[in-house]
């Protein structure tokens, strides 16, 4: 099971598409975390065809009116996935939140957004990670994905940057 993780594409969609295409033949999901999913949303459009999944969250710049749909819980694979942008969860300050929250729900992933700033931490058994910013990134980044490999039980996971 191959998974490609964006974040915070603010209405790049080009760019998207074009890393969406390169791996369309190898990934069985594209996850967004926000900001903005209507990029998801054309992505859904534009892969209708095929067996990929797409699954996005809103973000703080999506305008959301369903507070529920910030946040979700996703199994694939048999592994307990979290997905949200991040802004409810003030990652901005820290990934602490995010942690404590992997360790009491059993979560094997979580993946967040918002900081814009491409990150991997791995805490009691859990992978916590930001793919940074396909478009936007800070702190002396290059813009980046993850790409995410599930495999005999097991979870790998590769932030890449354009």
């Amino acid at each position: 099971m191959n998974i490609l993780v964006f974040s915070d594409s603010h209405g790049h969609y080009e760019r998207l598409k074009k890393v969406a295409k390169l791996y369309s033949n190898t990934i069985n999901y594209i996850i967004h975390l926000g900001d903005l999913v209507r990029e998801a949303e054309k992505l859904k459009i534009d892969f209708e065809n095929s067996s990929l999944k797409v699954e996005y969250v809103y973000g703080n710049c999506d305008f959301s009116i369903n507070r529920n749909d910030y946040e979700k819980e996703l199994v694939i694979c048999e592994k307990r996935f979290f997905i949200l942008h991040g802004h409810t969860r003030y990652v901005k300050t820290s990934s602490e939140t995010l942690k404590n929250l992997a360790e009491q729900k059993k979560y094997d992933v979580v993946l967040y957004g918002h900081t814009h700033i491409a990150k991997e931490e791995y805490h009691n058994g859990a992978y916590i990670v930001n793919p940074g910013s396909i478009q936007e990134p800070r702190d002396s980044s290059k813009p980046s994905y993850a790409l995410i490999n599930i495999s005999d039980n097991n979870i790998k996971i590769d932030i890449r940057n354009l």
